[in-house]
């Protein structure tokens, strides 16, 4: 399995794919996905083989390895076969997209950020080259310390700055800001761990926000409880972990912090993979919802797989051949009728062979239109207009007479040319007008740059949209003309309903852009 940084470029199940859905019967919880599977093996095994990640916990939520006769896989109530092999997540060599989101409030100052600082340190280290790491920090409002792809010098230099702030804690707002960080495409191995005392101060949103929006974005929430007084909060911490599909530890020392993130690390690389052979499910490029099972103790866990098309190659040659076939027949068919036309018809007697037409020479003094005088037995070259073409036409007993055909005259193609609109900021600066989304109704002046997203630090900052990235477009203003483009959002930026590349795009008053849930119509004055 090739291990390429950061990226699984495989068919597999990402954002709102990936299914994941919790049984619980007895001491233990089963959960399934993602699931990999490709159509040529280069990425990922090839279809009808299926790699599927299996999370069984028991009643402390510690995952519990799986033996491969012990699993099925459904499609409604028909069996699509079992397990033929399971290996370990580090085994398979796919890679994880991770978030450490650690909470910077007051509560945390002295022992705890200082125990926080020397194991992040240790967090980051053990990634590896396929494997993307993020750290985020919270208090009264959210703010990317180490982004994805960050090298461990930037790491340490940041950690060094990182101390806490604020006098309140946004622990639901800084969960689903980091959520919003793991939307889109794969890896699909994406988790998210959190260290907290577990408080909630002022956020806007609620514990059940996150817990919805991590299911269906399929993101396991393990969490640290950390904390010297108010252990009633870490409930909180524990409730989220448990309705998501992760794992909960207390750590009773800032000692333990350590060890507890070393030892999550661990849990995530011996994460069971089964590996399935499936039967009776067609190669259509579509979505399918399966139910795995777990038989000792008859758990169920949902899980959607996108089967890749797949043609089938005899298939293929065989249209080729009966195409051929086909054509040949009908060349066959239609070459014995016309012989048959042909000896049905008369066959007409060869004429005599006629003597040639006598041509006239010019008379001795006549004169050609060149200017030149014609004489008998000597003609001059006629001189034939570039510009003018001839057919040339006979009649009996004198020289054939060019006659002249005008040619059509070739005319350049323009291609039309977009023009610009200048806004002059004496007079009329640009305005965004909201018409959809969080912030409708609202109108935002551009005057320079405005960049849009949904962590601080944003000239326009739009919270509670779940699509929109934290840093996701950039409207800009430079000699009185207006741009627009994406800085590397998950969802795209649209305008009037044509996602951006890489490139700027020009802006005119009426033109429509959509970021997230949010649409903005670009105004004059």
């Amino acid at each position: 399995m090739p291990k390429q940084a950061g990226w699984i470029a495989a068919v597999l199940i990402a954002a709102g794919l990936a299914g994941t859905a919790w049984a619980q019967d007895g001491a233990h919880t089963l959960s399934a996905g993602p699931a990999y599977t490709s159509k040529d093996g280069k990425d990922g095994p090839q279809f009808p083989r299926i790699d599927m990640v299996v999370r069984l916990r028991d009643g402390a939520g510690v995952l519990q390895p799986v033996q491969a006769a012990d699993l099925k896989l459904f499609s409604g109530s028909a069996s699509l076969g079992g397990v033929s092999s399971v290996r370990t997540f580090a085994e398979t060599g796919y890679g994880v997209k991770s978030i450490l989101a650690l909470d910077m409030s007051g509560s945390m100052k002295g022992g705890p950020l200082a125990a926080i600082r020397a194991t992040v340190s240790q967090f980051v280290d053990q990634a590896r080259d396929q494997d993307r790491v993020e750290v985020l920090t919270f208090a009264d409002d959210t703010r990317v310390e180490v982004p994805f792809g960050a090298d461990k010098a930037t790491l340490a230099d940041r950690l060094r700055q990182v101390d806490s702030r604020g006098k309140e804690t946004h622990l639901y707002d800084g969960l689903l800001d980091a959520l919003a960080q793991l939307e889109g495409a794969p890896p699909v191995c994406r988790q998210l761990t959190v260290i907290s005392d577990g408080h909630d101060e002022g956020s806007q949103h609620t514990i059940d926000d996150v817990i919805r929006t991590a299911l269906a974005d399929s993101v396991p929430i393990d969490s640290i409880g950390l904390t010297r007084s108010h252990p009633e909060y870490l409930q909180m911490l524990a409730r989220i972990s448990q309705a998501t599909g992760g794992s909960y530890a207390q750590a009773k020392s800032p000692q333990e912090l350590g060890g507890l993130i070393d030892r999550g690390i661990k849990a995530m690389r011996a994460t069971p993979v089964a590996a399935f052979k499936v039967s009776g499910l067609a190669s259509d490029g579509k979505n399918h919802s399966l139910e795995l099972r777990w038989q000792p103790e008859n758990l169920t866990a949902a899980v959607q797989v996108h089967v890749p098309s797949i043609r089938n190659p005899w298939l293929l040659w065989g249209w080729v051949l009966a195409g051929c076939f086909a054509l040949g027949a009908a060349l066959l068919i239609f070459s014995r009728r016309r012989a048959r036309r042909e000896e049905a018809e008369p066959v007409e007697p060869p004429r005599p062979a006629q003597a040639p037409m006598p041509i006239k020479p010019p008379a001795p003094a006549e004169m050609n239109r060149s200017g030149f005088t014609a004489v008998e037995g000597y003609s001059t070259a006629p001189q034939i207009p570039p510009v003018r073409a001839y057919v040339p036409t006979a009649v009996e007993g004198e020289l054939p007479v060019q006659q002249p055909v005008q040619q059509p005259v070739q005319r350049p193609v323009r291609a039309k040319t977009q023009m610009a609109a200048f806004f002059d900021p004496a007079q009329n600066l640009p305005r965004l007008e909201a018409t959809a989304g969080p912030v409708s109704g609202q109108s935002f002046t551009v005057s320079a740059d405005l960049t849009i997203g949904a962590l601080n630090g944003n000239g326009l900052v739009i919270s509670g949209d779940p699509t929109l990235s934290g840093f996701h477009a950039r409207v800009r203003l430079a000699d009185q003309v207006l741009t627009v483009e994406d800085v590397g959002s998950t969802n795209g930026t649209y305008v009037n309903g044509v996602k951006l590349g890489q490139d700027r795009k020009l802006l005119r008053p009426d033109d429509e852009i959509r970021v997230g849930r949010t649409i903005f119509r670009v105004r004059s004055g």
